[in-house]
């Protein structure tokens, strides 16, 4: 019996000090976000030195954007949804003007995998093989 409540107060420890290491994680501001989809847009699209800055100043007024939309939307979780959709179709049509239809055509598909795949998963993930 003891050491069934020892393994259970233990497990209840590492718990709680798990989840605080993950809420001491400092949040990347707008700026970084926006810097890091820049940089895997520039990666996976091959952007031109032409492509990058307009692509940039993009990604940074819809991370300044959604940054806003996150804060009034008060944790309603279809509010967010739905705002966050109809601002992703604006951007796509804003990259639309620098990006080649190949670009778009990839950077929709990076899309679609970024959104179905699964949320918080402790599972180990593959290694990607470039």
């Amino acid at each position: 019996m003891k050491k069934l409540i020892f393994v259970c107060c233990t497990l209840l420890c590492v718990t709680a000090l798990m989840a605080q290491r993950e809420s001491n994680r400092p949040r990347a501001t707008v700026e970084e976000r926006a810097k890091r989809t820049t940089e895997w847009m520039t990666q996976l699209l091959n952007l031109t030195p032409e492509q990058i800055p307009p692509v940039d100043s993009i990604n940074l007024v819809y991370a300044k954007t959604q940054q806003v939309l996150f804060q009034s939307a008060e944790g309603d979780r279809e509010k967010i949804r739905a705002a966050l959709t109809a601002l992703e179709e604006k951007k796509q049509e804003a990259l639309a003007t620098y990006l080649t239809e190949d670009q778009m055509k990839a950077y929709r598909q990076r899309m679609t995998e970024m959104q179905n795949r699964p949320r918080n998963s402790n599972r180990p993930r593959p290694i990607r093989e470039e």
